[in-house]
């Protein structure tokens, strides 16, 4: 598998292995794509709370959450 960084990025993930601050490119890799769904998972989290504040929320059917979860548990 390859990566197509820029050369700019591509020596900085040198350095961060070369310091120690990774053990190799895939560590230092794998660290930068957790740093990019954290982002995702902040404006998905934000997105949602702006749906509220427009008014665009619904309740919550705990009922039907608490069925989901048994036929989740049951299935496995």
């Amino acid at each position: 598998m390859s990566s197509n960084l820029s050369p700019e990025n591509d020596r900085y993930v040198d350095y961060s292995v070369a310091t120690g601050m990774y053990h190799d490119r895939g560590e230092a890799l794998d660290s930068a794509v957790e740093l990019l769904r954290r982002e995702q998972l902040i404006r998905d989290v934000n997105e949602g709370i702006e749906q509220l504040q427009r008014g665009e929320g619904r309740p919550l059917d705990i009922e039907k959450v608490k069925a989901a979860v048994r036929r989740e548990i049951e299935a496995s």
